[in-house]
């Protein structure tokens, strides 16, 4: 009996994030793709793994053990590679860092270019994503979180605590802060998603009936070019919209909206390679600063 690693991998992602569209977004495939390799997978083995509901898929017991099995067998196999990895002694090579928009734009740029300058045979890939990315599937080989992480095999380190405040233009500003309080509407530049901003800003004094959502949008840099237009106010880091010459504080500088720790992220075998660990140590240093 023979079959697809690849095929596999689809069935694994789909059977642990519940959905075939979720799999698909995490191995960077589409929908009817892996449809198509869990089917090539049950044919090989000659099992149904799945039973297709309208509301979704659950795992057959059959499906149940073929999933403890490749768990097993990815676990191995991502061993191996992290064995094989740090025989190497050298810096040479690339090192994939997962970080939000703004890191990968305001905060790691410089420190690239520095590594560069200390390193150069060093490759950096940058996977950018406001989503998590998976590390216990090597994804990435480093991640700066802005949670705490929870998963067990993961080297983790406190960089620090952001504080996150409302920013816009002077004009918008001046004209919120001179508004009637009973007839403020606070023009919010948010998320596609709403409820959980909507729950920051009432936690933190702002009446829900008083938001407007101006424009939503899951892209951060969009967001700052509009809140530039003097369309609303934009949720930023304290340390990166005070940078912003076109913005400054909605409100009073120490009045912060809410607070979120920095991590940085990295799986445990992968303090045995030099390359890797060279590159957590500097992000480390110069990201604690």
């Amino acid at each position: 009996m023979d079959f697809d690693w690849n095929d596999a991998k689809a069935f694994l992602r789909t059977a642990e994030t519940g959905s075939l569209t979720a799999a698909a977004k995490q191995l960077h495939a589409s929908q009817p793709t892996v449809g198509r390799r869990i089917a090539a997978l049950e044919k090989s083995l000659g099992i149904v793994l799945f039973e297709r509901y309208k509301n979704g898929l659950i795992l057959t017991p059959q499906g149940e053990r073929v999933v403890e099995a490749l768990q097993g067998m990815e676990k191995l196999a991502n061993d191996t590679i992290l064995i094989a990895q740090g025989a190497t002694e050298s810096h040479s090579g690339i090192v994939t860092i997962a970080v939000s928009q703004i890191d990968a734009v305001f905060n790691l740029p410089s420190l690239i270019a520095e590594l560069r300058t200390i390193e150069p045979s060093l490759q950096i890939r940058l996977t950018v994503s406001n989503s998590r990315t998976d590390l216990i599937h090597r994804d990435a080989d480093i991640a700066i979180r802005h949670y705490r992480p929870d998963e067990e095999t993961l080297i983790i380190r406190k960089l620090g605590e952001m504080h996150v405040n409302l920013f816009g233009t002077a004009s918008l500003c001046s004209a919120l802060r001179n508004s009637n309080d009973d007839e403020k509407q606070i023009p919010i530049i948010g998320f596609l998603e709403t409820e959980y901003t909507t729950q920051l800003l009432h936690n933190s004094g702002i009446a829900e009936e008083s938001l407007d959502y101006v424009c939503l949008s899951d892209c951060q840099l969009s967001q700052i070019e509009l809140a530039k237009q003097g369309l609303g106010l934009v949720l930023l880091p304290a340390y990166l919209g005070s940078e912003i010459d076109e913005l400054e504080f909605a409100f009073t500088q120490d009045y912060s909206i809410y607070e979120y720790d920095t991590w940085l992220v990295c799986h445990s075998e992968l303090r045995h390679n030099k390359r890797i660990r060279f590159v957590y140590d500097f992000l480390a240093q110069r990201l604690s600063r």
